[in-house]
Order: C-alpha cells, then sequence, then structure tokens
C-alpha cells in the first residue's frame, strides 16, 4: 500500500506555529492591546470575580499569577486589596511594562513554557490564578502539578480558558474542552468548585458567524454558558 504524501505547505498553513506567543522571547514587546477598552473592561470584568473569591474567603493573604502579562489584572486587585502579598511571573518584557508603570507587587522573571522554577517563591500559596495562560504553554502538566504543591487544602486555584468557539490559540487543543479540561485537573488532585458565567460572548467577535453547538467533550457544561467567551472555574485540591 502506498504511502499518502501531504503538502507541508498546506500543512504549515493550517497550523502556523508562529502564532504562539510562548514561542517568542520578546512577547509583549511593543504589544499595545493593554490599552484597548476591550482589554480593560475585561480585565475589570475579571477582578471583579477575583476580588469576590477574595470576600468570600478572608484567610487569602498570599496570591500567585502565573503568565501575569504586565500585571494589569492584579493592580485592578490591588486596588481594593492593598496588603495582598501578590507575585506575578512572567517575560522580561512583560516585567519591564511593569516596572516602567511603577505597578504593585513583587514580579519574577520566568519562562513557564516547558517548566516551572519555584525558585524565589513561597512555599504555599492562598490563591492561584492562570488567567488565558495554560493553553499557551507547552507542558501545563508540570505546571499545575507545580501548582498543586504550592498550595494546600485550604487554597483556592482560579482559571480562566478561551471557549473553543472563539478561536484562539491553543497548543494542546481538545485538552481545553470544558469536559476534558475538568478531568486533567482532576487527574491532578484538583477538584471543581465551581465557575462563573462570562460577561462577554463568543458572539461578540465580529468574525464569529454560527455557535456551534454542544460537542461531546461539553457534556457538563450548562447550555447557557454555551456561548461564554471564557470559562472561568475555581478549583481546589481534592486530596
Amino acid at each position: 500500500m502506498g504511502l499518502f504524501r501531504i503538502k507541508h505547505n498546506k500543512f504549515e498553513q493550517k497550523f502556523n506555529f508562529d502564532q504562539f506567543d510562548t514561542a517568542h522571547s520578546d512577547e509583549w514587546k511593543d504589544d499595545d492591546r493593554i490599552h484597548e477598552q476591550g482589554w480593560d473592561e475585561r480585565y475589570t470584568y475579571e477582578s471583579n470575580l477575583i476580588i469576590n473569591l477574595i470576600d468570600e474567603n478572608p484567610h487569602i493573604k498570599n496570591v500567585l499569577e502565573l503568565g501575569s502579562g504586565p500585571g494589569v489584572l492584579s493592580q485592578k486587585i490591588l486596588k481594593k486589596y492593598p496588603d495582598l502579598n501578590y507575585h506575578l511571573i512572567d517575560k522580561p518584557f512583560a516585567e519591564q511594562y511593569f516596572r516602567e508603570n511603577n505597578f504593585k507587587g513583587k514580579f519574577f522573571v520566568k519562562d513557564l513554557s516547558n517548566s516551572f522554577n519555584t525558585e524565589g517563591l513561597l512555599d504555599k500559596y492562598d490563591l492561584v490564578i492562570t488567567n488565558d495562560f495554560l493553553e499557551h504553554v507547552f507542558n501545563p502538566s508540570i505546571i499545575v502539578q507545580t501548582i498543586y504543591k504550592l498550595t494546600n487544602k485550604n487554597s483556592i486555584y482560579f482559571i480562566s480558558n478561551p471557549n473553543w468557539r472563539m478561536a484562539h490559540q491553543w497548543v494542546y487543543r481538545g485538552l481545553f474542552d470544558f469536559d476534558n479540561f475538568i478531568y486533567f485537573l482532576y487527574t491532578h488532585k484538583f477538584k471543581l468548585e465551581g465557575f462563573y458565567p462570562s460577561e462577554l460572548k463568543v458572539a461578540d467577535i465580529e468574525q464569529v458567524k454560527d455557535i456551534y453547538p454542544k460537542i461531546d467533550s461539553e457534556t457538563l457544561l450548562p447550555e447557557e454558558n454555551l456561548n461564554d467567551w471564557n470559562h472561568y472555574m475555581v478549583f481546589k485540591q481534592r486530596m
């Protein structure tokens, strides 16, 4: 039986590796998206979700945000809770923006694409945040395993993942389907406590023509959340 050959130009067009921000060391260099009104509105909504978590869990004192970008989300949270010990991790150009704008918190420069070096961090955190981050890294399992070690049974893990319908960047696409992702976290000793709805909807994206129906890997996703822009999930250790 003959081998069917694939034309590599078609392969490269369909799977354009250059799109992945985490593949580039100059991520956040000359990036003006954080000044756009839509981003500010989104960060405001997300910060309110996290502030709500802190309101409900007054034991939260130490916070770790991975893939924080320049730190806009953190500043909105710290405006309400200025006494939080807030640690952020991202790449050098994100840290440069953080420093030039005199943002509050402590910034660590680390490349989390393939590994998670915890040098300089606390032993445990009360709240860990990965906001639109895990879908960009090449080894999300290492990240989540390490987060487990940095948390305890009372810690809260807040995760935001994009709905696959919004055609975002993913290194591992199907992993982030609603059911699959909950299972992925469960195998890493985290259980889902609940999730928030998204203020923005996939239909708000101009180029989206149709809202695709629920797929087999979304059986746990309520119909009213099918069109959510992001899935905002809250996890805790299960053992």
